[in-house]
This record gives C-alpha cells, sequence and structure tokens, in this order.
C-alpha cells in the first residue's frame, strides 16, 4: 500500500522524525510536499475558505488543499493510499496493516481511521477482526482527527465531490463529516498525533501548537457573520440523529488504545 506524509518544505525536523519512524517500522513513505500559506491567494481564501461555519485561516485552507491533492491521487491511482501527517506517532502494529493484503483489497471500506485523537465518537458496539490482533469498528460519526488514515479509491471521490459541492473545511472536520462516507475506525488505535501524547503525558516532551493549532477569537454576532452561526446550527441538528443511534448499536465512546504502543520519545529511542 501506498504511504504518503504531507510536510511542508520548511519543516524538516518533522520530515526527519517521520523519516526515522518509517525506518522504525521497516516501511517506506514518501514526502508529499504540502501546500505553503504563501501558495493561498488571498481569493481562495476569501471564496473556497469562507464555506465552513467560520472563515478558514490560510493555514488550514493549506492542510485542507494539501490533503484534497492526495485524495486525488487515490482516485486516479484506483488503489488504496495510507496518508498521514508529518506530527503523528505511529504504533509498531501498522507495519503488520500495511502489509496485510487484504487491507488492499477491501472493498467494505471508503476510509479506515488509525487515529487517536482523545476526543468520543460515535462507533458501533460489535467489533469486527481486521487484521492480525487488529479490530474495526463501524463509524456513524467522528469528531477530528486527520493524521492517520487510509483512504480507498471511492472514499476519494465522494471527499472530492463533497469539496466541488461545499467547499473547504478543516480537514479533519471535512472527512469526518462527509455523510455517505463508509467510515471505519481502527481499534486499538495505531496513530496519535505528538500533542495529544504530550497533553497526555508530559514524559513525552512539549510540542509547541501549530500555525492550524494556535487559539482564535470567537466571531463577532454581526450581520456578516450570520450565515456562519446557521451553518453551526444545521451541524448541531444534524447530531441529534447520532446520539439516538446509542438507544440501539451505537456507543459515544474513545477509541481504545494500548499505552505500550507509544512509549516517550527517550524510551522508543533506547
Amino acid at each position: 500500500m501506498a504511504i504518503c506524509y504531507i510536510n511542508l518544505d520548511r519543516a524538516t525536523l518533522r520530515r526527519q522524525q517521520m523519516e526515522a519512524e518509517a525506518g522504525r517500522l521497516g516501511l517506506a513513505f514518501e514526502r508529499f510536499a504540502a501546500v505553503s500559506v504563501d501558495a493561498v491567494s488571498d481569493a481562495e481564501a476569501g471564496g473556497f475558505g469562507r464555506s465552513w461555519e467560520r472563515p478558514l485561516s490560510k493555514a488550514e485552507l493549506a492542510c485542507f488543499l494539501s490533503h484534497q491533492a492526495l485524495w486525488r491521487r487515490v482516485a486516479e491511482t484506483g488503489r488504496p493510499m495510507l496518508i498521514l501527517e508529518d506530527d503523528v506517532r505511529l504504533s509498531p502494529r501498522l507495519a503488520g496493516l500495511c502489509s496485510s493484503p487484504t487491507i488492499e483489497a477491501a472493498t467494505d471500506m471508503d476510509l479506515l481511521n488509525l487515529e487517536d485523537f482523545g476526543r468520543r465518537r460515535f462507533v458501533a458496539r460489535v467489533l469486527q477482526p481486521l487484521v492480525g490482533d487488529l479490530e474495526r469498528l463501524r463509524v456513524s460519526r467522528d469528531k477530528a482527527g486527520a493524521a492517520a488514515y487510509v483512504l480507498w479509491p471511492d472514499g476519494a471521490r465522494k471527499l472530492l465531490a463533497k469539496a466541488e459541492r461545499e467547499g473547504a473545511a478543516p480537514a479533519d472536520a471535512f472527512i469526518h463529516s462527509s455523510r455517505g462516507l463508509v467510515a471505519w475506525q481502527c481499534q486499538p488505535a495505531l496513530a496519535i498525533q505528538a500533542e495529544v501524547l504530550a497533553r497526555r503525558d508530559p514524559s513525552h516532551g512539549d510540542v509547541p501548537p501549530t500555525s492550524i493549532q494556535v487559539p482564535r477569537r470567537r466571531l463577532s454576532p454581526v450581520p456578516r457573520h450570520w450565515h456562519f452561526f446557521a451553518r453551526r446550527a444545521m451541524t448541531q441538528v444534524r447530531l441529534l440523529p447520532h446520539h439516538l443511534t446509542r438507544l440501539g448499536g451505537m456507543d459515544y465512546r474513545e477509541v481504545r488504545v494500548d499505552p505500550s504502543d507509544f512509549p516517550p520519545v527517550s524510551q522508543s529511542r533506547s
């Protein structure tokens, strides 16, 4: 299976970390040069970047465009791809997943999320076998995280069609709000963003926030912002049916993680 990680040209340290991860796992990673903020025009930010619940920053839009470029590649090649962001930490179990011919040939998944983002999501109570000791859960609605996911061609075409219809959003919000996407979650999770690990356990080191993660001021309630508030309200309305599924076969919970898969950096290098 093809494996690509998104990395800005100037982020050389992150590139080194991802190449080290690839070497540790015995996998071949292809670097994909991320779209830079400088490449995002004011016209794109003022049009394509204003179609979500708030205006996107140029950094968020650049991130979205980077993911979108890889979706196009998946659709064009007709083969699944593992898409990674360059701030992710990976489980040693990932090698077994990526080498499995059953994953490459799977036809009942559009997207398999490998990441734990430390947030609850709507998932099926019944688990299904995936590869080895890994299992999968059908996802009704996820919440956040786009640092590690396998995307199949049908899923890529659905995401591209949605972008053409609706415009852009933060990459994770865009993916996980895509109705009609046959999405699954791997358990235990095989990937966690570095800042999530550091937030849980300081022994993982201090990870400074990226330009995407920097807190933003709330929108003021003025007429020119009303359409953003309306979109937020519609998002909450669309979540109601997912909450009702908790009366049946769905749970609202975090995915299981094996902490031994993600030791502090000092231990993982020893």
